[in-house]
């Protein structure tokens, strides 16, 4: 009988960050035994949790995976869906709480680790088990392990229960691998976004775990379970249409509300939106779930912070109805077989079937497939089948090497890092192109309206009334123009931070580089393309200051114009020192042109000189290289002739100490001889004085 299990909910503030630190943000969030208490306009907002973790450094993720999702692994093991999910706006930490590091590992990699430890455990079970990992942004969804172009849909099945038509599963057989593809999947997930502002805002991801076990040499039906590791977004970037943002985060909030909140009792909107029709049995349905509300400390995020204690605490009122899962594969394919066979022969007899009685047959039909399908050897090949296109998808994209190189994961991550600025970076300057152009067409318009303005000025045939409303609309675009300039300028500062942040990655990059320890060619081509891609760098940043200066020329010409219309004039005062401007411009321009001639003059000497010093560096290495070589040579030579000599003085010795100890063995056999001899006649000698009563007998002389 399914039993009734309340959604347990813990809070999770990250430690502030360096930089955080660094601009002296305010921390806003306290923690209270099992509340969360909120500083925001003056006020304290409590929440109250089934726990909470405070900023300190010293909580590690283990940690917290030990003391509230282990138990869960129980009963995912006994046939009972689970789901663990991380809630949380942008940057707040739910990524690093799910994921973690090399030195502290998330909550999936402990969770993946200890999934195979107890399975290690069951000897009398057999176990197959299958991953995939699914990405939801706004209403599109994205294979993670396989990234194909397919259509995916969301479909329901009585066995399978809600599924995704067309997201690749992969069989794994050990942690390593399933860890392996977790990894991988996360790189596809940073490394693909086309927009990485919108993806962290936005986009949430799915991995699941399926289990399916039966005890071995045994007829009894086995049991299946689905793991949901989930990171779900709570946030939506600024400037984001509301229409954008209900298919993304909005479908999410609306259906906690119903769940728990203010709406609470009315129908659970799950339809609306894509990611709560996947995690339909997390929220609300069969599955043992655990939310973790990860928020950020700082008072910058105090909205972002409430909305998601807020959201937290509707599923915190949450039940799910449980109940463990039959793996009843075999008789589902048996009474689909009946029910087709049943169905095909009532159509059969009628002249004039049912559309009704049609639609179900071809429904049945494709549960059938989709039944047969799901059996261990089937998914098997198919699993197979997916690993060899995920490969060419994964190239397709650029992204195989990325995703499957084999480098440390220090050095993965700092090129992560670097791919990620410059993704951001791609999407600003993207945005500040267009927004150059809206900014170059605005001050076209306000140029042609200024010239129409003064035309019918100078005819005199414009009312007053007609005045003031071109002068008002001449205004307004003004205002407009310098609120997109405005816009632009913060585009451009947000430009300038990255610059900065890629400038530390490089420097960073640069001293693992010295590490490269006489590989000159390598540091060579690696400070030639670093050196390549700073001026590219910095012709566009000319170019932009160039293109800036044109605008503000041609707005300084409007207001020029605009002053003229207006007959407003320019004092003699004010002439002359625009024209003493404008003739030390043109004395400066000749100048400035030669000397970024000379500049350019200059770097490309360097640039030989550099190539030079390489070269002569790269044949000192190599002469030296050749030294050391023959001194080695010399030395293994002079060992060789050592060692030969020792060997012809030990054979000498020790055919020295052979004979010395044959010639001492005999001598001792002769003075064994000698005193044997002496003994017998020590003998002799006693027996002839006993005899004579004890006189020595005569001496013959």
């Amino acid at each position: 009988m399914p039993e009734s299990v309340q959604i347990k909910v813990y809070g999770r503030c990250r430690p502030p960050t360096q930089e955080e630190a660094d601009k002296g943000m305010k921390t806003v969030v306290k923690c209270s035994g099992d509340k969360m208490l909120v500083e925001s306009g003056g006020k304290e907002h409590s929440f109250s949790f089934d726990g909470v973790y405070s900023s300190d450094v010293k909580v590690k993720n283990e940690q917290i995976y030990k003391e509230r999702c282990e138990p869960l692994l129980q009963r995912a093991l006994e046939g009972f869906n689970v789901s663990i999910i991380g809630l949380g706006a942008a940057s707040a930490g739910k990524t690093y709480l799910m994921s973690g590091t090399e030195s502290d590992p998330g909550i999936a990699p402990c969770f993946i680790r200890n999934l195979y430890q107890a399975i290690g455990e069951r000897s009398n079970k057999e176990f197959f088990i299958t991953v995939s990992y699914l990405e939801v942004l706004d209403l599109k969804m994205s294979d993670l392990l396989n990234p194909h172009v397919n259509q995916m849909k969301i479909r329901h099945h009585p066995h399978k229960g809600i599924f995704i038509e067309g997201l690749s599963e992969i069989v794994v057989h050990n942690w390593e691998e399933m860890n392996q593809l977790y990894e991988q999947g996360t790189r596809v997930k940073k490394l693909g976004a086309k927009d990485i502002i919108s993806s962290q805002a936005r986009a949430h991801s799915v991995f699941t775990i399926t289990i399916e076990q039966r005890t071995r040499q045994s007829s009894k039906v086995g049991v299946r379970s689905v793991i949901c590791l989930a990171d779900l977004a709570i946030g939506e970037p600024a400037g984001t249409s509301v229409n954008e943002a209900i298919p993304g985060v909005k479908g999410l909030m609306n259906v906690l509300s119903a769940l728990g909140g203010p709406k609470k009792g009315s129908p659970v909107p799950y339809r609306d939106s894509t990611i709560t029709r996947v995690l339909q049995d997390s929220l609300g349905g069969n599955s043992v779930t655990l939310i973790f509300a990860v928020v950020s400390p700082v008072d910058k995020a105090h909205k972002d912070t409430l909305n998601t204690l807020q959201y937290a605490s509707y599923a915190k009122s949450t039940k799910n109805h449980v109940k463990a899962n039959l793996d009843e594969t075999a008789e589902i394919i048996v009474d689909l077989r009946d029910e087709i066979a049943k169905l095909r022969d009532k159509i059969a007899s009628t002249s004039t079937p049912s559309r009704d009685d049609v639609h179900k047959l071809e429904d049945l039909v494709q549960d059938l497939q989709i039944a047969k399908m799901s059996t261990w050897a089937e998914r098997e090949k198919l699993s197979k089948k997916v690993e060899e296109e995920r490969k060419v998808n994964l190239a397709n994209k650029g992204l195989l090497d990325w995703v499957t190189d084999s480098m440390k994961k220090g050095d993965k991550e700092l090129q992560e890092k670097m791919l990620i600025l410059q993704k951001e970076k791609d999407v600003l300057t993207s945005q500040y192109s267009e927004r150059r152009k809206t900014v170059d067409g605005l001050n076209e318009e306000l140029q042609k309206k200024i010239a129409e303005y003064s035309k019918y000025q100078d005819s005199g045939k414009l009312t007053d009334s007609e005045t003031k409303k071109r002068v008002t609309a001449i205004h307004e675009l003004k205002e407009k123009l310098k609120k997109e300039s405005e816009v632009l300028k913060q585009i451009k500062s947000q430009l300038k931070d990255l610059a900065e942040k890629q400038k530390e990655e490089r420097d960073e990059a640069k001293s693992q580089m010295s590490a490269m320890k006489g590989n000159t060619e390598l540091r060579q081509q690696v400070e030639k393309e670093e050196r390549l891609k700073i001026e590219k760098e910095n012709r566009a940043m000319i170019a932009d200051e160039m293109e800036k200066m044109k605008t503000e020329l041609e707005t300084e010409k409007s207001h020029i114009q605009l002053k003229l219309t207006e007959n407003k004039t320019h004092s003699t005062q004010e002439v002359a020192q625009l024209e003493i401007k404008l003739a030390e411009m043109k004395l400066e321009k000749p100048v400035t042109t030669m000397k970024i001639q000379l500049l350019e003059q200059e770097k490309d000497r360097l640039i030989r000189e550099l190539d030079d010093v390489y070269q002569v560096h790269k044949d000192e290495v190599e002469y030296q290289r050749l030294r050391h070589l023959e001194t080695f040579r010399a030395y293994r030579e002079m060992f060789e002739e050592q060692k030969v000599a020792l060997d012809q003085r030990y054979r000498q010795l020790l055919e020295d100490a052979i004979q010395d100890a044959v010639f001492l063995s005999s001598r001792n056999s002769e003075l064994q001889e000698e005193n044997q001899s002496l003994r017998q006649q020590n003998a002799e000698m006693r027996d002839s004085i006993t005899k004579l009563g004890g006189r020595l007998p005569s001496q013959t002389i």
